[in-house]
């Protein structure tokens, strides 16, 4: 069993780099089982076709990014505090994750993104945040959808600097960049 799960992790991991160096579209099968190493019938014994695959490198992205969310939010702290939290270990699991927040990124920007309940469910940590801070009152009622957007994207838009654009940001200027995405969520 061990073996597959090794194929299995080899197929990933290289779909990850042909994706973020030339898009899901231009990243064939038969061109994956190659660098891979593996035949293109154990990619399908996996993934049933190459839309499942991306979908579940999606999935799995954000069920490892909301572990992250997760673990921020353990800690105590008034709503405020541990929204920032939650957008450090946003962007600190996708900073160090490029190839991740690539995939992520095309996948949130095909076709192929609709609702995504594994998403909703793997956020859903944050998405009790937010109403957790509409109803005491620090945060602004508005759609809990369009804040929850709002911390991601801006989330991605950092990550994006630093990872595409290759600026060099400061611990400082990161801070400032999450207070200031809590300020416009703030009452």
């Amino acid at each position: 069993m061990a073996k597959e799960i090794s194929r299995r992790d080899k197929v990933v991991n290289t779909a990850l780099k042909l994706i973020s160096n030339g898009g899901f579209h231009a990243s064939p099968m038969s061109e994956l089982a190659k660098l891979s190493g593996v035949a293109v019938g154990t990619i399908y014994h996996h993934f049933p076709s190459k839309e499942d695959l991306f979908e579940s490198l999606y999935v799995e992205t954000c069920t490892e990014a909301a572990r992250a969310l997760h673990e921020s939010l353990s800690v105590k702290g008034k709503e405020v505090q541990r929204l920032t939290q939650a957008w450090l270990a946003l962007y600190g699991y996708f900073s160090t994750s490029p190839l991740r927040y690539l995939a992520v990124i095309q996948y949130r920007n095909s076709p192929l993104y609709s609702k995504n309940k594994e998403m909703e469910d793997a956020f859903s940590a944050l998405t009790a945040l937010l109403k957790e801070g509409q109803k005491t009152t620090k945060f602004k009622k508005m759609n809990v959808a369009f804040q929850f957007e709002q911390v991601l994207s801006s989330v991605f838009a950092v990550v994006r600097l630093k990872v595409v654009e290759k600026k060099k940001i400061s611990e400082k200027e990161i801070r400032e960049m999450a207070d200031a995405i809590i300020q416009s969520i703030r009452k």
